[in-house]
């Protein structure tokens, strides 16, 4: 079985979203479903916006698809499984992983991004260590 790998297109398909449909008594369960702006989910939104939502994974396709067509599906391949295993590395349980490997494998280390500037403390900021494993014990 063999895994093609190809450049997907410069343009996304458009999907159209079907209205959310009534209930029983013919108006919309607003509890359930919430306020729906219903022009927002009949009309196909813009073309730059669906691209933007997919553009780590369009340019991740689009790098497997030229490694393919430069030196064959073995070089894919070992990109899939090398993030696959750079995403599986962890920490202990209850400590949260920073993923510096698969960070490192994607490139993302050198870029300064919002959750660089405004994360969330680390646990040992939020209080001293040895308070939690004394209330845990």
């Amino acid at each position: 079985m063999e895994k093609q790998f190809t450049i997907p297109p410069l343009r996304p398909a458009t999907t159209m979203k079907k209205a959310p449909e009534p209930g029983p008594f013919g108006v919309l369960d607003t509890m359930r479903v919430g306020l729906v702006d219903q022009r927002s989910e009949i009309t196909p939104k813009h073309p730059l916006e669906q691209s933007e939502l997919f553009y780590e994974l369009n340019q991740h396709h689009i790098k497997l698809g030229m490694a393919n067509s430069i030196s064959g599906s073995a070089l894919p391949l070992t990109i899939q499984a090398e993030r696959a295993s750079a995403a599986r590395i962890g920490r202990l349980p209850g400590v949260k992983s920073s993923y510096l490997h698969l960070e490192v494998f994607t490139g993302m280390d050198e870029d300064l991004s919002i959750e660089d500037v405004f994360d969330v403390p680390s646990p040992w900021e939020e209080g001293p260590q040895h308070s939690r494993c004394n209330a845990t014990a």
